[in-house]
């Protein structure tokens, strides 16, 4: 299903216009939020496999 049709729907579930506007933005909010945060986790990732690869950290108790 595509934004279109997810409005579509919308509208005929007696959403008003102004309505569906901010459901769609919403949508779009949420989704570049998850993307964010995604992109914060493989940073974090990315260090600690650093960490690892240079020996700075490892899973032996000093």
């Amino acid at each position: 299903m595509d934004r279109y049709e997810d409005r579509d729907i919308l509208r005929k579930g007696g959403f008003a216009e102004n309505e569906v506007v901010q459901l769609s933005k919403l949508r779009k909010d949420y989704t570049e939020k998850e993307k964010s945060q995604a992109q914060i986790i493989n940073r974090r990732l990315e260090f600690i496999r650093w960490l690892v690869s240079t020996g700075k950290l490892s899973d032996q108790i000093a």
